[in-house]
């Protein structure tokens, strides 16, 4: 860790880090970054000069052998922090030079220590400010550690950034925040990825008597860009705003999902809370859905029993319901990413019934086109949309439009081969103007 912060100042890392937390880290207790060196052996050599001996490079994960035979650094020209737990440096994480790409061969935008005795990247967890937690800071949970390291600096320590290293949060990991106490909260990104993983972090954390908040982000960022952005006091004020994470799985189940359904979905997450909370979430889900609590009350009495008798078994079977999760969420972002085109072209599309059914219309005709209004263009060139259906409508020549039918008559194909053949049906020859060049 020395070695790599003695050779932090002057490099590129220190002006790139200081952008993106608006400040110079060089001195940070929190972070202490570093710099390793872009030459082949520059860390092998300097420990070899202190009397380490290759064994104990390779078993420490400093170095690797190339496909030369010999020895060379792990970590070359990348922002490194080391990996700390209970005071010991377990390993690095590091950041490559922000202008290098795969193309590069410069390895993965973020490399962690290889699996060592010491380090396991399953077990361990990236915090920015250990004394901090030590002293009463409240655990964020994110998704990177520049975003962990945001979070404390933007909060000055009252909140702590802590993230899983390459993998989603683990059930070792949730082990290790259970002995910071219940009042961690949950930050990730405001994309669908981020949501998703804020589901599953529930079904991680609550088999471990944690009871998780989440803070909802501004739409499209995340903690380290709004820190580099100036927009810390919209991050702080988001964790200040966390509300608990079960009724946040509540709502997208109740919200996405046709009630019967939704009532069954969120009986789980119901009896993962504590004891004091099961009647009144119980009573709020039947006041919105309009069933009666007794039927709720049932199927969460189910699950209170499967949980007692075994949380992880319960967890993990709503683990393996992400995927379901993540589709909802995918088409609720994407009908909301089409709203604002489809106001332009007729206010009635969003209030109509048939809207959801639209906008994954426009999402499926978006990949096939270079842009999706063209599309759109093209469809309504047939005349005005129906009074009555007209999401309908749109949907239906925009579906046409991607996946025109075949020809249904055996001599069609002929036509325009035949002056005197069949006639092609007009939806299925669109006079677009002369071809490319």
């Amino acid at each position: 860790m020395e070695f790599y912060q003695d050779r932090y100042r002057g490099s590129w890392a220190q002006p790139y880090l200081a952008g993106r937390f608006g400040a110079d880290i060089t001195d940070d207790p929190d972070i202490r970054p570093g710099y390793a060196p872009a030459g082949w052996t520059s860390l092998v050599a300097h420990l070899h000069r202190h009397g380490v001996n290759n064994d104990e490079l390779l078993a420490s994960g400093l170095a690797v052998t190339a496909s030369t035979g010999r020895l060379i650094d792990r970590f070359r020209d990348r922002a490194v922090f080391p990996i700390v737990h209970d005071q010991q440096v377990l390993g690095f994480v590091g950041r490559r030079h922000p202008d290098a790409t795969d193309l590069d061969h410069a390895g993965p935008k973020y490399l962690n220590t290889a699996e060592t005795l010491l380090f396991h990247k399953r077990a361990q967890l990236f915090v920015a400010g250990a004394r901090r937690l030590d002293a009463g800071g409240i655990p964020v949970v994110v998704e990177g550690p520049t975003d962990a390291i945001a979070v404390t600096r933007a909060s000055q320590g009252r909140y702590v950034g802590v993230a899983p290293l390459g993998t989603n949060l683990t059930s070792e990991q949730a082990t290790q925040l259970r002995r910071y106490g219940a009042d961690l909260i949950i930050a990730t990104d405001a994309d669908v990825a981020g949501q998703v993983a804020a589901h599953r972090d529930y079904w991680i954390l609550t088999p471990q008597l944690l009871q998780p908040r989440y803070a909802a982000l501004p739409d499209g960022s995340d903690p380290a860009e709004l820190l580099a952005t100036g927009s810390a006091p919209q991050l702080v004020d988001a964790l200040d705003q966390a509300r608990p994470l079960a009724d946040v799985l509540m709502d997208e189940r109740l919200t996405n999902l046709p009630p019967v359904e939704a009532a069954l979905a969120a009986a789980p997450v119901i009896a993962a809370q504590p004891v004091d909370t099961w009647e009144p979430s119980v009573l709020a889900v039947a006041d919105r859905i309009g069933l009666d609590p007794d039927i709720i009350r049932s199927s969460v009495t189910s699950f209170i029993r499967a949980w007692n008798n075994d949380p992880a078994r319960v967890a993990n079977l709503q683990l393996d319901l992400a995927s379901q999760v993540r589709d909802r969420l995918t088409a609720v972002a994407n009908t909301r990413r089409w709203e604002l085109l489809a106001n332009e072209i007729d206010p009635r599309l969003v209030a109509d019934p048939d809207w959801p059914q639209l906008a994954a219309a426009f999402q499926d005709a978006d990949p096939r086109w270079l842009r999706v209004t063209e599309t759109i263009a093209v469809a309504l060139e047939e005349g005005p949309l129906s009074p009555d259906l007209p999401a309908a409508d749109l949907a239906s020549r925009l579906k046409w439009l991607s996946h025109p039918e075949p020809f249904s008559d055996p001599v069609a194909p002929m036509a325009l081969a035949a002056p005197d053949g069949p006639q092609i049906p007009e939806r299925q020859y669109l006079d677009r103007g002369p071809m490319s060049p």
